[in-house]
């Protein structure tokens, strides 16, 4: 019902000579000036899709790709990325308050890697979710 990615960009990043040597399976590059106007250039990775309700999925293959992929994470910072985050899409609910737990397992990660965390809420009647 959802999926999470990971994105990483960077004013001065030269995505297209960084892509050429990188290890991941990118599912979209954008780059500096193009459309719509971005002020960087990067990448994102699809990390999850999670056919469950609830961030639980998701939250594990994130972990398991920031362990797995730590030394390449962490490298770019020397290739000119700037900012990394990792983005969790959750479905829209009914109510009014959906409470969403991260463990500290993650938050840990988060805060070693220097990464954003956003969460983006998705109308499944109304939207396709991109990367599935």
């Amino acid at each position: 019902m959802g999926s999470c990615v990971f994105v990483a960009s960077g004013l001065n990043f030269d995505v297209d000579s960084y892509l050429r040597g990188q290890p991941f399976q990118v599912a979209q590059i954008f780059r500096k000036g193009g459309l719509p106007p971005r002020p960087d250039s990067g990448f994102i990775v699809k990390v999850s899709s999670d056919q469950e309700p609830g961030l639980s999925h998701q939250i594990s293959d994130a972990l398991r790709f920031l362990i797995e992929n730590e030394e390449e994470v962490l490298r770019m910072r020397e290739c000119g990325v700037d900012n990394q985050l990792l983005d969790f899409g959750v479905p829209s609910q009914a109510v009014e308050q959906h409470a969403h737990y991260l463990p500290p397992e993650l938050m840990v990660a988060l805060g070693r890697f220097r990464m954003g965390l956003i969460f983006s809420v998705v109308d499944l009647r109304r939207a396709a979710l991109p990367f599935n």
